[in-house]
């Protein structure tokens, strides 16, 4: 019997369910139970129950009170324990499950006509509901079980008592009542599977990853739940934009970069196939922002993602990772074909004119590569920490060339590859900004 909540998430656990759910109980046993026992009390309502016929209607009705004093009691221990433990696992659902059946039966035996033992089984219908939704389908059989068992024994002792003349006619309400209860549950398991469903993808969304909609082909029967589906598939590919894509350059963002890196390195992990990074910045970028303010020089990286996601191959992931800082990842790539898509950036902005500088203003870019065979889930950190001490030994050999990673490289003395030494190293240098 599963002890927490199926609808995924942040999960309550049992204690917290039972919990209120205790609160519940006492608030229903006091305006229900109490209430009966009051208006039988003054006979607005009939009062004439097996117990009742064998000691008189007002004996019979103490000792309904007394059990419903027992009930409110126990269940105050109940939740004190579980709040002292804030756990609950199987044990602790069956005896909450007992507890509100013995005194459903009980009382129905004490105060009730034989002939409105229906009445149970009404009551027993939100039990019933409350188990499935909070605690699942075995929990659920698990209560039917207690029900059926309480209702049949209670039949049969006003039967045997000479109370009741047609016991079978109370046994097949209880048959209906089970036909209809099973019937709702397995409904009821059925959302709560879809509810589950829909919270993953928005869980999945939630770390950016738009990559899976909602299969609404499995809904049997669509109801609000598909709606909800079928409106997150039509918001999918612009939530994914919005949140996935730099807004100046319409490239990928760093979130958006690091999450395709990682399912294409999974990739290849598996197949241990190669994979290369290149590093790209803008050449003296910060002399375009101070000529042309920022305004231009956001048209030219808008211009200089456009060109890069033009001039990479399909399956390339260009990303703008912050500033003039590009990155572009190439699967399947060894270091001589991540060679030749550097040239092929490198004649590109060569020998396209940027139409927010005008045709003079040519703009050239320092490019760090580095390839290796993907054996783990690190390469990828490992790969663009080479690609930007590349990156900064390119700027450092004059710029408008690319350098390729290779063991012993240091872009400068004493301090390991990686963005953030270099970032550290560059501050104060015009020519290549922290962003």
């Amino acid at each position: 019997m599963t002890t927490e909540p199926t609808t995924g998430g942040d999960k309550l656990s049992a204690a917290e369910i039972l919990l209120w759910q205790g609160r519940f109980r006492r608030n229903f046993v006091l305006v229900v139970g109490l209430g009966t026992i009051s208006l039988k009390w003054a006979g607005v309502i009939a009062s004439t129950s097996v117990v009742a016929a064998s000691i008189g209607a007002h004996p019979a009705l103490l000792i309904g009170l007394g059990m419903i004093v027992a009930y409110l009691a126990w269940n105050e221990l109940f939740c004190a324990s579980l709040r002292k433990s804030r756990s609950a696992g199987t044990v602790a659902v069956s005896a909450a499950v007992i507890a509100d059946m013995v005194l459903l039966f009980g009382i129905m035996y004490v105060i009730t006509p034989p002939e409105e033992y229906q009445r149970g089984l009404i009551i027993s219908i939100f039990t019933v509901q409350l188990t499935q939704l909070y605690f699942g389908s075995r929990a659920t059989a698990y209560n039917l079980l207690v029900v059926a068992m309480l209702h049949t024994l209670v039949v049969l002792a006003a039967s045997e008592a000479g109370a009741l003349a047609a016991p079978a006619e109370h046994l097949w309400d209880l048959a209906l009542f089970l036909i209809g209860a099973l019937l709702f549950a397995k409904l009821q398991g059925q959302m709560t599977t879809r509810l589950d469903r829909i919270v993953g993808v928005f869980e999945r969304a939630q770390d950016g990853d738009f990559s899976v909609p909602y299969d609404e082909s499995l809904d049997l029967m669509p109801d609000a739940i598909t709606v909800v589906g079928r409106a997150y598939n039509r918001m999918r590919t612009h939530l994914e934009t919005i949140v996935l894509t730099d807004p100046v350059s319409g490239c990928y963002n760093r979130r958006g970069f690091e999450q395709l890196t990682t399912r294409e390195v999974s990739r290849a992990v598996r197949g241990q196939h190669p994979l290369s990074i290149l590093a790209i910045d803008v050449d003296h970028f910060k002399r375009i922002n101070d000529e042309f303010g920022h305004l231009t020089g956001d048209e030219v990286l808008r211009e200089m993602g456009a060109l890069l996601r033009e001039t990479a191959r399909l399956g390339d992931v260009v990303a703008r990772i912050g500033g003039e800082e590009f990155e572009i990842l190439a699967p399947d790539t060894q270091t001589d074909g991540a060679q030749i898509l550097a040239e092929r950036i490198h004649h590109a902005f060569e020998t396209r004119p940027f139409a927010s500088l005008g045709p003079e203003r040519k703009i050239t870019v320092s490019i760090g590569i580095s390839s290796e065979a993907a054996r783990n889930d690190q390469i990828a950190k490992t790969l663009m920490a080479r690609a930007d001490e590349a990156l900064y030994v390119a700027k450092r050999n004059g710029r408008h060339r690319t350098e390729v990673w290779h063991p012993g490289m240091r872009a400068f003395d004493g301090t390991p590859p990686g963005r953030r030494s270099i970032e550290r190293h560059a501050l104060g240098h015009d020519e290549f900004p922290v962003t």
